[in-house]
């Protein structure tokens, strides 16, 4: 079951515990407006925390992006922080610093990446991570919203190369399958429908629900292995802070 839990780091999309009015968003949003948004986090009927995802603008076409997580089941506890320094410019994202930091049940681990100068340094051990070069690398969290502003451009399927936080390179390939409305702690949402594409030997499938009208803000996440519900995650209150 420990094992299931921190395989829940799918969900560095999702957000913490501020008392939001989710009925009184008034101001037109869009993929780069910043925001903080918190989800409930579930197993079926077992409550399994909370997470809450942040965007912040620190400067010109300068953001971080962060993740925060919550989460326990009977003795077993995660809690994670990912949080990625980036800048856009022409509606694309390029991480310039990522940190991850994990705690809980078992061995505590953290993880810093630099990604300037052409190349992903591992900050801790001063050592080259092995990549091609000519390839936009992303951490597990800019991609995030290099996801958002291609959704925003009308893309209907993404791929993304990135350096999770293990060292090691991962391609993710996402598709649009559909428009849905959707009812959340939230309320009732208009969302596009997206499925992480796997190998056809994966038993898992990871399902993704995005809000155009919120700046394509992250409403629910799913995920299943085997048939069985792992972990879902729905959108609680949101705020957003106009640019």
């Amino acid at each position: 079951m420990l094992k299931r839990i921190s395989g829940l780091s799918i969900f560095c999309v999702i957000s913490s515990a501020l008392a939001f009015n989710a009925s009184a968003q008034a101001v037109e949003t869009q993929a780069l407006t910043p925001f903080t948004a918190k989800y409930k986090v579930s197993k079926g009927r077992l409550n399994l925390g909370s997470a809450k995802r942040q965007l912040s603008q620190i400067g010109e076409n300068r953001f971080t992006f962060s993740y925060f997580s919550d989460l326990s089941l009977l003795i077993l506890s995660d809690h994670r922080r990912e949080t990625s320094e980036l800048v856009v410019n022409q509606q694309q994202v390029k991480p310039l610093r990522y940190l991850f930091k994990r705690e809980g049940t078992g061995s505590d681990k953290s993880t810093t990446l630099d990604f300037s100068n052409g190349q992903v340094l591992d900050v801790e051990t001063d050592k080259k991570i092995e990549v091609a070069s000519d390839i936009q690398w992303y951490d597990e969290v800019s991609y995030q919203l290099q996801l958002k502003l291609d959704l925003a451009a009308g893309k209907q399927e993404m791929f993304y190369y990135l350096v999770n936080h293990k060292k090691k390179d991962k391609l993710y390939h996402f598709k649009v399958v559909g428009e849905e409305v959707i009812e959340v702690p939230a309320g009732k949402i208009e969302t596009v429908k997206l499925q992480r594409i796997r190998d056809d030997s994966s038993d898992r499938v990871t399902e993704f629900w995005l809000a155009p009208k919120l700046g394509y803000l992250l409403v629910r996440i799913r995920q299943e292995r085997d048939g069985s519900e792992v972990a879902d995650a729905q959108l609680e209150q949101y705020v957003f802070n106009p640019l």
